[in-house]
Order: structure tokens, then sequence, then C-alpha cells
């Protein structure tokens, strides 16, 4: 018992520890320069090697859920998670093509079952990050940085079959923005740094049914409450003189009218109710498919921070795109197979075979054009150990936005690896 309480607060430590990086999550997308950047998707690894799918799950054992908190009553194992994800990218824009990469940590979350019929899980994620370089000789725009999201989950069977979950979330994080002009004589900088934060409630439901003896079907529906995520920072104007390509070092005759330097900068992202439904059906440990549709209306943003996001055209790498924001919808179809979870003698039927599909319009428009998302995903769990401990590992290839409609497209290619340590914890010890 001394061992895994002492464990327990060792994970603790290290959860926290490690998140304190959660920031350094990196992007390099020229489209992370609308709002807070680009978004990532709450599901796992396991769940985003399923196309996304995470509102239903039959094998949510040791497998902490994000984005329905009702699943958490699933929970019957003290599991810690760890995940890293890598992004490739190839860029097409009016002017030229592209290639970018990144590697980050992207989670880091601890789920623990209260009894036999609950779960609680805590962690600290990436939200979003923003991460592009544009030079196109007269002018060099850079920017960095993102949004941490730190959540308290809860769920509990509340009735035969029927459970229900809640969670709350607090976001923070910091932006840093330049931009040089560098035409002129003297050239002229503009740094732009802000906070961000708020706070968010998500409440879900899990109602799972026996179809027969061994199949078992479950809906699952969620919804993340209205909320805005506010930004304050300034903007600072100088001349500056260029010590090397993109580097840039005030001068100390800055002719610039001091009160013209500093710009206070205050702005909102008005984030409507968003609401998800799947279904799902499978045999447990065995197999598992599943569908489900996400819908959100328009985003709204507001103030000076999202100049860029809300002006009527925004000039990118020298072309102007026409920006707009609508309602977002999203189907993700995917599932598992598990050919033979306690086949002790064959490693490769215990393994877990994942592989799912999303279609998404992100609401996003570019040049009166929707930008479209299409990806697929597949994925491994690799049994690690003696203990219920899994390597999962996850490929998604896709394509966001379209050049011949928006005159800007993504194609990505995500690899994701997670680490799950699962076992019983506070479990008293019997002596015969």
């Amino acid at each position: 018992m001394k061992y895994k309480i002492k464990s327990f607060s060792v994970l603790i430590i290290t959860l926290f520890t490690i998140g304190i990086y959660a920031q350094e999550q990196q992007v390099s997308s020229l489209l992370s320069n609308y709002g807070l950047g680009s978004v990532f998707s709450e599901a796992t690894v396991v769940e985003r090697a399923q196309g996304g799918l995470a509102v239903v799950n039959n094998n949510t054992d040791n497998v902490i859920s994000i984005t329905n908190p009702a699943l958490l009553a699933n929970l019957n194992l003290t599991s810690f998670s760890l995940e890293i994800q890598t992004n490739s990218l190839n860029v097409q824009t009016q002017d030229a093509k592209l290639t970018n990469s990144s590697l980050s940590l992207s989670n880091v979350s601890l789920g623990i079952p209260i009894g036999s019929k609950g779960g609680f899980s805590v962690g600290l994620r990436a939200k979003s990050a923003v991460g592009f370089e544009i030079d196109s000789g007269d002018f060099y725009n850079v920017g960095s940085g993102g949004v941490n999201q730190f959540y308290l989950g809860f769920g509990y069977e509340v009735y035969k079959g029927l459970s229900l979950g809640g969670q709350y979330s607090e976001y923070f994080g910091r932006t840093n923005k330049t931009k040089a002009f560098k035409s002129s004589q003297v050239p002229t900088v503009q740094d732009i740094n802000y906070n961000v934060k708020a706070k968010s409630f998500k409440l879900g439901l899990q109602y799972k049914y026996a179809f027969t003896e061994k199949i078992e079907v479950s809906v699952g529906a969620y919804g993340e409450l209205e909320h805005d995520i506010s930004a304050s920072g300034e903007s600072r104007f100088y001349e500056a003189k260029q010590i090397s390509l993109n580097n840039f070092e005030e001068t100390a005759s800055s002719v610039i009218n001091e009160e013209a330097k500093i710009i206070t900068l205050n702005g909102l992202e008005k984030n409507p109710l968003k609401s998800v439904i799947g279904l799902g059906v499978g045999k447990k440990n065995n197999w598992f498919a599943g569908l489900s549709y996400e819908s959100k209306d328009a985003i709204e943003y507001s103030g000076n921070v999202f100049r860029e996001t809300v002006q009527p055209e925004f000039d990118i790498n020298g072309s102007t795109l026409k920006v707009d924001y609508e309602t977002s919808n999203k189907i993700s179809l995917g599932g598992y197979i598990i050919p033979e979870k306690y086949a002790l003698r064959n490693y490769f039927k215990r393994m877990i075979y994942r592989a799912g599909f999303q279609y998404q319009k992100t609401g996003l428009v570019l040049n009166n054009k929707s930008v479209k998302d299409l990806g697929m995903s597949f994925g491994l769990g690799l049994p690690v150990g003696k203990r219920v401990s899994y390597l999962d590992i996850f490929l998604e290839l896709g394509r966001r936005g379209e050049f011949s409609k928006n005159k800007y497209q993504e194609e990505y290619l995500n690899l994701g690896v997670s680490f799950s340590l699962s076992d019983k914890w506070f479990k008293k010890r019997v002596i015969n």
C-alpha cells in the first residue's frame, strides 16, 4: 500500500512538472495566424486512431477520456498517460510551396476510478498553438506561442447502463508575434504580445445497452457550454537596425513618437455551444465500430488583438485572402479489432488494430469558400509488460483546404505516441 501511495505522489508531481511545458506544443501552419492559432483535437491518441471518435467507446477501462467526461465512469484501473505528437505539413499558397514539421508533448493525464461506478481525471494539454514564419523580402512576419488547457473531469454511473459526467477547464497561455517592415531605409518593427485566459464547462452522458449476451450498443453525447476566451496585451512599434537576416535591434535614435509606440490590446473569442452525439456497437475486448456527429455555430471575434482574424481581407505572403467564419461540423467513423486479447503465446493477436475516417467543415472561410478537412487514420495498441498497459501509436493522413477554391492548401501527416500505465491502486491487501 505504501508503494502505491508513493507511486501516486510521483505521478502527480510528474503530471504538473511536465505540464508546465505544455505550451511548448509546436505547429507550423500559416493558418495559425488566425484567432488563437491552430486548434488541436481533444481526442486522445487512441481516439484519433479511430477517426477522432471519442463520444462513445466500447473499451475505456484504461483510456482517459477528455472529450466526453461520462466515459470516465468506465474506468476500473488507475491510469497515467503521456502523449507525444509530430506534425508534418506540405503547404501550397499562391506564391510558394512550403514544407514544415514539428515535434512536441501534447497531453499528460491521470485517471482514478472511484468505487466501481465512477472515475476522476486531471490533466494538462495543449489546446492551440501559433507557429508561422513569412518572409516576402520587404516584409517579415513570425509568430509563436499558444494556449494550454488544465482540466478536471468526473463521470459516474447513476443508473444501470446510464452514466453522466462533467468537466471543468481553465485556459491560459501567451502568444508573441513580430512584424518587420524592411522596405524603408530604416526598418520599422512591431512586437505583439498577449496573454489568454478563460474557463469552460462540459456535460456528457453515455448509455450502454446489452443487445445480446455478447454484443453491446452504446449511445453518447456531450455539450461544451458557451464561453468567452479573453486576450490582453500590448503592441509596440520602434525603428530598428537589421543585424542579421531576420534579426532586428531597436535604434537608440528611434524617432517614432513615444506615445504612439505602445498600444494596449484587448479582445474576445466568443465560443457558442458545441454539441456532439454518437452511436457505437461492439463486443468488449474484441471489436468495436462507431459513428459521431459534431456541430458548433460560428465563432465570433472582437477587439484589436485579433486584427488579422476579423478584418475583411488578410494579406499572407503577398497574397490577399478574404477571411470569414461559419458553422462548423464534423463526422467521425472508426473502430478497432483485438483478435484475441488473452492469447498469451501470440503477441500479435493481443495487439489492438484501429482505423478511422473524419470529414470536417472547419468553420473558417477563405476566399468565400469553406475550408474543409478530410483525413484517415490508423493505429496500433501494443501491450506492455505484465500489467494492463499499452504503447499506442497512430498515423493520420489528410488535407486541409483546397487550393483551387481557397487559394491555400495543407497536406498533413500526423504521428502520435501515447504510453499508458494502468494498475489496481488503493486496494487493501487481504491476509488469509
